[in-house]
Formats: structure tokens, sequence, C-alpha cells
């Protein structure tokens, strides 16, 4: 599918795109593993998705060994590696068999080496790569911080993070159909005031004693729009979550124009302001028709912000189901190459998040 936009050229989707041998993208999940109940959750939602889209698992654990000593010799350091290995597969069997008694293809792998590395190699051949959350911005047993960074920003294809208190109450669903609203450290802190938004939403959404009305997406699946070609990604990928899901999607832009902006003549500065509101406005009305004429039964909304990127897309996530990212962006949501909007997003999250790489968008 090919978005054509009007002010920034071509955006292509590329969820079904060939493999350079002329193949379309292998239909295969990966999952990080170790022992963690972290891992657990991430294993559940990846094998949930296999069902749904008939995609296969691909499991993998990974495990380091210590600096080599010569002293020691090469047999203490072989029974090492053994333990090691052993260590890192205990997992491994019981996730094979529930895969299996799924009727989900499988295979299951554990590879010595730094596991942020074997995770990027193994993620060429994957067309999703699912890891789990630990606390804020620290990932499970052996995915720490910097793995996570490291996956989802160099990672060939999109990442799911699945944070801690993400909890599904049915092995069936695909994500949870309640969260923890955080208050304190964890609540919204950077201003955002609701510039414009698309026609009536939806009737049944809840409301929530500490989230404001305008950044309330109770249950969307929300997608990190801006004027550039990274957004054609994004928003299919985030379509195609919400139309699989039931959920309904919400199309995000959110740019500081007041903050920081001086003009030498009110007058002026006021006309600018309202020129690049509406601008948007535009772009994002165009995009929900665009998706609309390729998913005719989804639900889809826009909301255009007035604040910070970083903190709008934080606070979306305290009630979203899922809220999609590009790697790379442009305007408002510039830098997203997991630097300080993403980076951010992924540290405060409490719903999903999907990574979607866009360098060659």
């Amino acid at each position: 599918m090919t978005y054509i936009s009007r002010y920034r050229g071509p955006m292509t989707d590329t969820t079904d795109s060939p493999a350079p041998d002329g193949s379309t993208t292998t239909a295969r999940i990966l999952v990080g593993v170790d022992e963690s109940e972290h891992c657990a959750r991430a294993f559940d939602i990846a094998l949930s998705l296999a069902q749904r889209r008939g995609w296969s698992l691909r499991l993998v654990a990974a495990y380091d060994l210590p600096p080599y000593d010569f002293e020691a010799g090469d047999q203490i350091l072989g029974s090492f590696r053994d333990m090691a290995s052993a260590e890192a597969r205990k997992p491994l069997d019981d996730m094979v068999e529930q895969a299996e008694a799924a009727g989900v293809p499988v295979s299951a792998d554990v590879q010595e080496g730094n596991a942020a590395q074997v995770l990027i190699r193994e993620s060429e051949e994957a067309a999703l790569a699912v890891v789990g959350k630990r606390g804020r911005n620290r990932f499970a047993g052996r995915f720490l911080g910097s793995v996570s960074g490291a996956l989802a920003a160099h990672s060939a294809c999109p990442t799911l993070v699945i944070p801690a208190k993400w909890d599904a109450e049915a092995s069936e669903a695909l994500f949870a159909p309640r969260q923890d609203l955080p208050g304190g450290e964890a609540a919204a802190t950077e201003p955002a005031e609701l510039v414009s938004a698309s026609g009536a939403e939806r009737e049944d959404r809840r409301a929530f004693e500490n989230v404001a009305e305008a950044l309330n997406f109770d249950g969307d699946v929300i997608a990190a729009v801006d004027l550039g070609e990274s957004s054609g990604p994004v928003a299919a990928r985030a379509a195609e979550y919400a139309a699989i899901t039931g959920r309904a999607l919400t199309l995000v832009a959110a740019v500081p124009i007041t903050v920081g902006t001086r003009f030498p003549y009110p007058g002026q500065g006021a006309l600018e302001v309202r020129s690049m509101h509406e601008y948007r406005a535009e772009h994002l009305t165009w995009m929900t028709g665009t998706i609309r004429e390729k998913h005719p039964d989804l639900e889809v909304h826009w909301r255009l912000f007035d604040g910070s990127p970083a903190g709008v897309l934080s606070e979306a996530t305290r009630t979203a189901a899922l809220v999609v990212l590009g790697t790379r962006g442009h305007g408002g949501f510039s830098g997203l190459l997991l630097g300080s909007v993403s980076q951010s997003v992924l540290s405060r999250t409490v719903s999903p998040v999907l990574v979607v790489p866009t360098q060659n968008a």
C-alpha cells in the first residue's frame, strides 16, 4: 500500500514488502527468552499474535561467557559454557510445548553472545520482535536497558515492548482490557493543549480521575504521526493492530508550536500559529480518510496537540492499548531514532509500545 501525501510525497507501507529474493517478509515473531515473568508475559502476547496472524515463533535465549581466563583453562571454560547454555535453555522447552499445543509452528535456539547483538541479528529474519520490559527503562533478566535501546533502535523489524504491569486477565487476550493508571511520579508533568480533533468519538470511552479528557484514549491504538514519510509505515502498522484486535485507531500529532516561539509582531504570530495548526489538521484528516479506504470497518480518529511529543505520547500510554512510534521522524516528531522522544516514551510507558523502523520510508 502506498500513501501519497500532498505535503511530503510518497509514504510507503512496508508491512509486506518483498525480500531481496523477491519473496515476502518472513512471517516469524522473534521472542527474546529468559526465566523472568516479564519474558513469560511477552511470550503470551507473541503466541496470541502468532495465532491470530498465522505466523510462526522463533524463541531465542542468549548467554555471555566471562572474560577468558588462561589460567583456568579450556576445560573449566567449557564447563561454564555448558552450564550457562543449560540455564538459558530452561524456559524454552515449556514455551515450545505451549506453542505446539496452540498449533503454532515454533523453533528455539540458545546462542552464545551479547543478547542485544543476538536479537538484532535474528531480527533480520523476523516480521516482529517481542520483548518484556521491567520497571522504568529496564528489561527483564538478561534484557536490560542497553539491550532494549539497542534492539528497538537497530532491529530490522518492528519491536513490540510489553511493560511489567501490563497483565492480561485471560490467556487469549492480546492486550490487557484494564491497566494500572499511575499517579505521583509516573503522572504527566509536561503541559499539552488539544488544538483540534476529528468529529465525535466513541461513546463508551471511560473517564479517569487522574487523566485529562483530551489525553484519554481508553483502549485505543495510537499512531504517532508527523508530516514526513515515516507516517505511512507507522499509521499502517497501527491500523493493522487496531483491526486485528477490534480496537479504535487514533492518529496523534504533537508539536510544541507556542513553546519557545517568538514573533516580532503579535498579529503575525497568531496567523503563523493558526496556519501551522491548519496545515497539520488537513494532513491528519487526509490520512484518516486514506486509512478508512483500506480498513472500511475500522473506527479512526485524530487529535492534534500543542505540546511536547514525548509528554503527549507518554501520557497516552496510560490509557491506550498500544502506542506505535517510528524510529525516524520529521517535524514535531523529530529525533525518533530512539532519541529523546522514543527513549522517553519507552522509559515511562504503561501500555505496550510498537517501535517501527522507518529509515528507508
